[in-house]
């Protein structure tokens, strides 16, 4: 499939009228990993030692042996969808769109100066990148992370820093191949569970 013709993109600020496309667009990409996300999320050290404590607690309190391993894992995975939906709303920042030939709303981003950042090193922070599913594989993410580059060279910016889901494996892809590395070294083959389920990926600009 042909990429986008690269002339033809334009990246601005979003207007309140695209609001509601915007904001499907950004659900419909968290809606795609959400599932994959909360299998990954239960099968962590962590989660099923705390599901087996559970259970084995409940079994002096249940008398039913399938009811002290059922209910630990149902509310896991009940507190864990209710964190994965806290956190896949709009963020609370400006937002950017890349328009096509004028009138096609194709992707967003979202950035902000990444907190706690070392003086001598600023870090510009992506903090969302959706692509509208008719758009995908076009070349749409790529003109977003590259633009989202320039503005952070532009405004004195010394590095770019995301988080993206250990499941999301394009998304990791799409940022090793434009040298992004993992705060983890290794690349994407280091996992770890952290407080939001997500690893951070940063570039020198």
């Amino acid at each position: 499939m042909p990429l986008l013709e690269r002339s033809k993109l334009i990246f601005r600020e979003m207007i309140e009228s695209e609001r509601e496309i915007v904001m499907e667009m950004l659900k419909d990409g968290s809606r795609e990993t959400e599932n994959r996300l909360l299998l990954y999320a239960m099968t962590r050290p962590a989660t099923l030692l705390l599901m087996a404590v559970g259970s084995s607690a409940l079994r002096f309190a249940l008398s039913s042996f399938a009811a002290a391993l059922l209910v630990p894992v149902l509310c896991v995975a009940a507190l864990l969808k209710l964190a994965l939906r806290w956190r896949s709303g709009l963020p609370h920042t400006r937002l950017w769109v890349a328009v096509y030939d004028d009138e096609d709303v194709c992707g967003c981003a979202a950035f902000d100066p990444k907190p706690g950042g070392r003086p001598e090193s600023p870090a510009l922070e992506l903090r969302g990148l959706a692509v509208s599913r008719w758009h995908r594989r076009l070349g749409v993410a790529t003109f977003l992370l590259a633009t989202f580059e320039e503005r952070a060279r532009a405004n004195g910016y010394r590095r770019a820093t995301l988080r993206v889901d250990p499941v999301n494996r394009a998304a990791i892809a799409l940022f090793e191949k434009h040298g992004y590395k993992s705060s983890l070294g290794g690349g994407g083959g280091g996992v770890r569970l952290c407080s939001n389920i997500s690893l951070e990926y940063a570039k020198d600009l």
